[in-house]
């Protein structure tokens, strides 16, 4: 009998997967081990301990010196603190002066106040004026006392209101007994409007208490009234009122992120010339490159490393500094509030790892075409003057954080870091400035990934930037990564700016922003990935998946496009219920606004612009060019999975709105238009699924109206009924298993066979 029957004797299938999962870990075991190897070399030299250590400790100290000049110079003037105090009226000036009079004969009068030792805060333990200091109020009449105040025309505004008075002047009770009501408007990020505050407080205060001891003075009123609960009136009542500041006045918290950026870029700098161009001069990258481990194994465990030794970096100067501005107080002065607390601490942290993630990436680019390390530094020279000048742009007060900024690279991330500090962050942007800084990440490693070890730079070939931007002579099936990712870090921020840009036309007629829309969508998917695919030499069919399938296959497509729609809306309404939907009542507002015009349109100008032209710009990038480049280095399913997510992440952001519920119907979307794609081996089925998607959605929403008079109607906030949810999993059914029967041939042959490798890479 042959042994081939026996169920415990592994078959040949199982063979090879046990096999391939051995080799895995083997290979993984080696690359861990090569990056300890290259991680350990780094920190054995003692310019890294320098850099690590010795600076952080040397630099935040002086730091701190200039910080403190600076605030002592901005509060003391010839040894007299000066604040500006705005009232909203001749009147109400003269009565905050009255009160404060009071209030000073008050508190001379104390002699608990005489006796009490001085209370010394942090920021006068270090040089900078007591907080309790006499500050000399200069009052001044102006109109709108928020808007002076945020722009730093005066440093606290003072809205008095005495009772019985609608205008805020004395009413008919005169003196300091006169109860009022004191609103304080002042920066809590200011010094100077914190001092003011804490000095007209501490008088206002002061005749409360003298006007307490006053009253229970009297006998009567001390023994009774204390037992009913009674209270009396206090004559102020003192309301405090914190507005951003919105003025051009320079602001330290500024200098802060720039700062750790700056010496995060110093931590990587040293370590990627050395691992890269270093090892290229001693000669011992040609023994690296005979080791059992891919190319793009030697660069991930040298990307490690430079990454590692850039957030011990990061860790080292923002540790030094929170101890820094703790030890001395300086916190709430720069930041306001509690200060550096742990949670702003994490998020300035988690935008040092994105920020060294990428500058790491750029760094191994560059010096992975140097052949020594003069030559390496001679290309690190400009590009630390060009990552200089635009941190130096960003200290400029009245630099808006805006859509163009939001995608240049090391800008973003200072502005971004500044608004953390102040507490004043734009989702929209931030999310922005993420996904476009780790796109550019990415595509410096994939650029580095091609050049890297090739014989051009082992050998001194004087051909190698040529090389990189040459267009090949041979053409190829699928576009490398590196070209698809750097495709993909252009296309992201040019659809968010081109979309904001869109709003600009909202008052043309409709119709005519259509066919724009459309315009800028076929430029940007068509347009810029065809540009690519021409400069790398692209076969247009093989590189789009622009191949023909059985006509079953676009049947099931079309079943399937007119089916899962009801899902994606219970997937809406789902997010709802537990708080992912993000769409404030203006938001929603404008849609419906938007609704409203687009039933002025015909429906077919609607279906073309909105539903055709995007199911075939988006499927002829997603499951065309970005499919086939991912499919060289991935499984299908693996390709699938990563075009999905990618395909979700584009729906998110819609110009300034951060439509966060988008993301995982997008993404299972993705997913049904993936797993076509592998199964038929063509574009074409996608992008008749996509389309009778959005047709159909679109459809309804324009006969909204005439389906709700016919009993159709359904309200978005409410579920679909059971029998509507139940035939469009039937009709889903049918139209996956034709897609399922109409290539099972193919699709076993395909998934079968492994991916191609990717030629020049």
């Amino acid at each position: 009998m042959s042994s081939s029957t026996d169920p415990n004797q592994p078959t040949a299938a199982t063979a090879r997967a046990t096999g391939g999962v051995r080799v895995q870990r083997t290979m993984l075991g080696r690359l861990w081990r090569l990056c300890l190897k290259e991680l350990r070399e780094i920190l054995r030299d003692r310019r890294t301990i320098m850099t690590l250590v010795f600076m952080p400790l040397l630099v935040y100290p002086l730091l701190n010196m200039i910080f403190q000049k600076f605030l002592v110079t901005s509060l003391q003037s010839a040894g007299t603190i000066q604040v500006y105090v705005g009232v909203e009226s001749a009147e109400a000036g003269n009565r905050l002066t009255e009160y404060l009079s009071a209030g000073d004969i008050i508190l001379r009068g104390e002699e608990g106040n005489r006796q009490a030792p001085a209370d010394r805060s942090a920021p006068a333990a270090i040089g900078l004026p007591d907080p309790a200091a006499e500050p000399e109020l200069s009052i001044t009449e102006v109109g709108n006392l928020h808007d002076r105040v945020a722009d730093g025309t005066i440093d606290v505004g003072v809205r008095i209101r005495v009772s019985g008075d609608a205008g805020g002047g004395a009413g008919k009770d005169k003196g300091p007994r006169a109860p009022f009501d004191c609103e304080l408007i002042y920066r809590d990020e200011s010094a100077l409007s914190m001092t003011g505050v804490r000095f007209i407080e501490k008088r206002l205060n002061a005749i409360n208490r003298q006007y307490i001891r006053e009253v229970m003075a009297i006998p009567l009123i001390k023994r009774t009234l204390p037992r009913m609960g009674y209270r009396p009136e206090l004559p102020t009542r003192v309301v405090r009122s914190a507005v951003p500041q919105t003025g051009s006045a320079f602001s330290l918290t500024t200098v802060v992120p720039l700062i750790l950026i700056l010496m995060t870029i110093t931590g990587a700098v040293y370590p990627a010339i050395d691992l890269t161009a270093g090892e290229r001069e001693r000669g011992t990258m040609e023994t690296l490159m005979a080791a059992p481990v891919p190319r793009l194994g030697l660069l991930v465990a040298k990307y490690i490393a430079v990454l590692i030794v850039a957030l011990f970096t990061a860790t080292a100067n923002l540790v030094a500094m929170t101890v820094t501005l703790m030890a001395t107080g300086l916190g709430p002065m720069l930041f306001g509030g509690e200060g550096l607390s742990p949670t702003l601490v994490s998020q300035v942290f988690a935008l040092l790892i994105l920020f060294a993630a990428f500058f790491s990436a750029v760094l191994l680019a560059l010096t992975s075409f140097a052949r020594s390390f003069k030559e390496a530094q001679a290309y690190l020279i400009p590009v630390m003057l060009l990552a200089l000048a635009p941190g130096i742009m960003s200290l400029m007060p009245e630099l808006e954080f805006n859509g163009i900024l939001a995608i240049t690279p090391l800008v973003n991330v200072v502005l971004l870091a500044r608004d953390i500090f102040e507490s004043n962050v734009d989702p929209v942007l931030a999310c922005v400035a993420v996904f476009s800084t780790m796109l550019y990440a990415i595509a410096a490693l994939t650029v580095a990934a091609r050049v890297f070890g090739t014989d051009a730079i082992l050998y001194g070939s004087e051909s190698t930037w040529s090389d990189l931007w040459r267009r090949p002579r041979q053409s190829r099936g699928a576009a490398p990564i590196a070209g698809a990712m750097a495709c993909l870090a252009v296309l992201f921020p040019a659809n968010f700016l081109v979309s904001n840009a869109l709003r600009t036309f909202s008052e043309v007629s409709m119709t005519l922003w259509l066919a724009l829309a459309a315009a800028a969508l076929a430029v940007l998917f068509i347009g810029v990935s065809l540009l690519f695919a021409f400069a790398q030499h692209v076969r247009l069919a093989d590189g789009f998946r622009l191949r023909a399938a059985a006509p079953l296959v676009f049947i099931g497509a079309l079943a399937l496009g007119v089916s899962v729609w009801p899902f994606a809306h219970e997937i809406f309404l789902a997010e709802e219920a537990v708080g992912l939907s993000s769409l404030g009542k203006e938001q929603v507002a404008a849609a419906e606004a938007q609704i409203e015009r687009l039933r002025q349109v015909p429906l077919a100008v609607i279906l073309l612009a909105l539903a055709i032209t995007p199911a075939v710009c988006e499927e002829f990038f997603f499951r065309g060019y970005l499919f086939s480049s991912l499919r060289q280095s991935m499984g299908p399913w693996k390709t699938v999975a990563v075009s999905a997510i990618l395909f979700g992440a584009f729906h998110v952001i819609t110009t300034n709105t951060l439509s966060v519920e988008r993301f995982i119907p997008s993404t299972m979307m993705g997913l049904v238009l993936g797993w076509v794609c592998v199964r038929s081996g063509s574009l074409l089925p996608g992008v008749i699924l996509h389309a009778f998607h959005n047709g159909l959605l679109l459809t309804v929403l324009h006969y909204q109206d005439e389906l709700a008079a016919l009993g159709w109607g359904v309200q978005e906030q409410e579920h679909l009924p059971t029998a509507w949810l139940a035939t469009a999993a039937v009709v889903a059914v049918i139209g996956a298993g034709l897609v399922w029967l109409a290539t099972k041939r193919a699709a076993a042959t395909a998934t079968s066979l492994p991916a191609p490798e990717a030629a020049g890479e």
